[in-house]
């Protein structure tokens, strides 16, 4: 999947970027995407990668201003008036490194912004004032009252959340939204119109997460599993579709290298040589294979935002 050796920073994503921190050794933060230059309470794996490395973080970092230009605003849900006006309270859950959390806090400063995760990656330092990160776990219930905030958030959560917890983690995120509040899922859905060899390498990494009970064809679905909670009326679903690859012109190649520093994490290399009986150079060969593939075929990923307003009477 693309050239291994390359990063995100240099190959594909040039941004013209202000200071997030006045820590030098802290990534900056982009502020314009320029194409033309990724058991119910306790999951026997919590992360499929590492959430904590520098690779996976820089992984997240870009892939949220990614999925930021490709929708052109940073959420779908119709919260912005509210948090123009201010002391609108919004929870990222799962937050990662509070990338997402930090571009609001800072565009939207009269309202307020929480985040939590179960790992503590998000930076302890310059954060925006009106910004706070808590280590919770979402499988245990969100450490939070009834009906707290007006908007609440979850992104890319599709290789963690087990089959089984889905119903449990989606009534958290509506137990905790105020009656006319919305909730809002990002997600991608399964890739399409796979050639051989990428369809090899989507089969084995779907059948590592079943092993862990996770389904990755069930994110289409998460329309029919939020409007199946109580206090919620109608879903509303917001997709973007691109093709992987070359063919897909500059916003392929940033998808695909994206999902290359996915793939080839080393716990997702250890996962799947070991699933399809392979050493790791037999395993990066299949990616230059992958490459001359990609120049003959179309796949295509989509990422889709599924939007909710919790009923005003409950």
């Amino acid at each position: 999947m693309g050239n291994t050796n390359s990063t995100l920073k240099s190959k594909i994503l040039t941004c013209s970027c202000k200071k997030r921190t006045t820590n030098p050794n802290e990534p900056q933060q982009p502020e314009i995407l320029n194409l033309e230059e990724g058991n119910l309470r306790k999951p026997k794996t919590t992360y499929h990668l590492s959430n904590h490395c520098d690779e996976d973080i820089d992984r997240q970092y870009f892939n949220h201003f990614f999925r930021r230009h490709v929708f052109q605003n940073s959420f779908s849900a119709p919260i912005e008036k509210k948090l123009i006006e201010g002391e609108c309270k919004v929870l990222d859950v799962g937050c990662g490194p509070g990338t997402w959390l930090i571009d609001l806090a800072n565009k939207y400063e009269d309202s307020n912004f929480f985040g939590i995760d179960i790992k503590s990656v998000y930076p302890s330092e310059a954060i925006p004032e009106n910004l706070e990160f808590v280590e919770a776990d979402i499988f245990n219930g969100l450490p939070f009252p009834d009906g707290e905030f007006d908007f609440v958030h979850q992104e890319v959560m599709g290789l963690i959340i087990k089959a089984i917890q889905w119903d449990f983690v989606i009534s958290e995120l509506i137990r905790v939204t105020k009656p006319g509040g919305f909730i809002e899922l990002v997600e991608y859905i399964s890739p399409e119109k796979n050639g051989p060899i990428m369809s090899e390498l989507y089969r084995t990494h779907a059948k590592i997460c079943l092993e862990r009970g996770v389904d990755v064809n069930l994110t289409s679905n998460l329309g029919e599993l939020i409007s199946s909670q109580r206090n919620i009326s109608q879903v509303n679903k917001e997709k973007r579709t691109f093709v992987i690859g070359p063919n897909g012109n500059k916003i392929g190649a940033t998808i695909l290298d994206i999902l290359t520093t996915f793939t080839t994490s080393d716990i997702a290399t250890e996962e799947i040589t070991k699933n399809q009986g392979i050493t790791k150079e037999e395993y990066m060969k299949k990616f230059a294979k992958l490459n001359k593939e990609l120049q003959n075929t179309r796949p295509k990923l989509s990422i889709c935002r599924f939007w909710a307003r919790k009923d005003l009477f409950i």
